[in-house]
């Protein structure tokens, strides 16, 4: 990989011909002031209370502790139903365009988390968030299966790099809660690494130094799924606050089942826009139930079922 000073790398922007720029050539950007303070505040109260109601009943999913059992940093899923305050982020303009710079016109809301990353955590490992892509191959050899893919077992060419690459089909937008800093664990992340064509491996990529994605409260950051990320260690005295929406192309599974687990109350009232990312939104016939010659499918629909003639 191309070695990059501190900087030459993206800095916050409200320019999104630039931010565009950053995504292709570094694999991330970061937009300024995507968030208003009052939006940040906002986000931040209501991310903290659910983060202790569901600590305080024993629900809550703790990680990022020096062993597998142990846990430091808290997880708080399927945020789509935890406020309203929520949806907010979900429908941003400017950050659509980024989106849709990368994935197209067409996506998914994949899931939609937060991470708290707290004091005494340890660096989560590097990794990508379409690991289950399978990737080009040559036509002389048999690749792993796609069904056959998981985190720990992916299909690998022993004929050194890549001379194609798979494209992105994964983007991330790390909503910056607080101010994010090396010190607190501000993802580490891997500049221009969307673009070797393959996962990082502990052994190969050891020597490999990611860089702390720095920027201001209220700064979202989106970037390529393929890029080499991981949360930091928070060395600091405070907690680290971040909400991230993962989008996909509309042909893959999304991590979160969100036309599932949404609930009633919220998709009641969600614009088509929502719904759309929701998986409710029919594409090129897939995600019907019925016909497919329907725009969307309603939240309770189900198909005919057995009929018979009277």
């Amino acid at each position: 990989m191309t070695s990059t000073t501190k900087n030459d790398l993206p800095q916050p922007t409200t320019d999104l011909n630039l931010a565009k720029a950053h995504l292709d050539e570094f694999g991330y950007c970061l937009l300024a002031n995507a968030l208003t303070p009052k939006q940040v505040e906002a986000l931040r109260t209501r991310l903290a209370e659910q983060a202790a109601a569901e600590k305080q009943q024993g629900l809550a999913h703790e990680d990022g502790g020096k062993d597998k059992n142990s846990g430091i940093n808290q997880r708080v899923w399927m945020l789509i139903n935890k406020g309203e305050i929520f949806h907010e982020p979900l429908l941003h303009k400017e950050v659509h365009e980024l989106i849709g710079h990368v994935l197209g016109e067409q996506y998914l809301l994949s899931c939609y988390t937060a991470n708290i990353a707290k004091p005494g955590g340890v660096a989560m490992n590097l990794h990508t968030d379409q690991w289950w892509m399978p990737p080009p191959t040559r036509r002389d050899r048999s690749p792993l299966p796609a069904g056959s893919i998981t985190r720990e077992r992916r299909d690998v060419d022993d004929a050194g790099p890549p001379s194609m690459i798979a494209p992105a089909v994964v983007v991330n937008v790390m909503w910056m809660l607080v101010d994010f800093t090396a010190e607190n664990g501000g993802t580490r992340i891997v500049p221009r690494s969307h673009l070797t064509g393959r996962h990082p491996d502990k052994e190969l990529d050891k020597d490999v130094e990611p860089i702390a994605a720095e920027g201001p409260a209220g700064t979202a950051m989106v970037f390529d799924g393929r890029m080499w990320h991981g949360t930091g260690a928070n060395v600091s005295d405070g907690p680290r606050l971040g909400v991230l929406s993962t989008f996909c192309g509309p042909q893959f599974r999304t991590q979160e089942n969100l036309t599932v687990g949404t609930s009633k109350e919220v998709l009641e009232n969600a614009p088509p826009e929502l719904l759309a990312l929701l998986g409710f939104k029919v594409w090129n016939a897939y995600g019907r139930v019925e016909s497919p010659a329907v725009d969307f499918i309603a939240p309770d629909e189900t198909s005919l079922g057995e009929m018979h003639p009277e």
